[in-house]
C-alpha cells in the first residue's frame, strides 16, 4: 500500500473526503494526485495532512514492520519550543546518572555488607 491509499484510508475513516483535504491544503485534488504520484510531495504538505488528520508526522517515514524500543525515549517528544524543555531534560539526564552511580554504590556496600557478614560468621 502506497503513501495516497495510506491517506485516504486515513480520511475515510475520519469521515472526511480527498476534496476536503486538497482544500485544506490550498491545492487542487489534481495537484495532490500528481504530487503523490510522482512521489514530490513537500514535507510541509505532509506535515499539513498530519496536523489535519491528528497523526504524528513521523508515521509517514516510519516502516511499517518496524517495531518500537520503548526503552528508548521517544525522539518525538521533545518540544523545543517550551521554556525550560530542553534545561529540564539536561536535569533529569544528570539526576538519572546520579542514581546510577547511587544503586553502584549502595551495590558495592551490600557485597562489602556481606563479605563481613560471613568473616563473622566464620571466626
Amino acid at each position: 500500500m502506497n503513501l495516497k491509499q495510506r491517506i485516504l484510508k486515513l480520511i475515510e475513516a475520519q469521515k472526511y473526503t480527498y476534496e476536503d483535504l486538497a482544500k485544506y491544503l490550498n491545492i487542487s485534488e489534481v495537484e495532490l494526485d500528481q504530487a503523490f504520484d510522482t512521489n514530490t510531495i513537500e514535507i510541509r504538505t505532509l506535515e499539513l495532512i498530519s496536523k489535519e488528520l491528528r497523526i504524528p508526522l513521523y508515521s509517514f517515514f516510519r516502516d511499517p514492520n518496524m517495531g518500537f524500543d520503548y526503552s528508548q525515549e521517544p525522539f518525538y517528544t521533545t518540544n523545543i519550543w517550551g521554556d525550560n524543555e530542553i534545561d529540564n531534560r539536561r536535569i533529569i539526564a544528570s539526576l538519572q546518572l546520579e542514581i546510577s552511580k547511587l544503586k553502584l554504590d549502595i551495590f558495592e556496600k551490600d557485597a562489602l555488607i556481606k563479605k563481613l557478614q560471613q568473616e563473622l560468621t566464620k571466626k
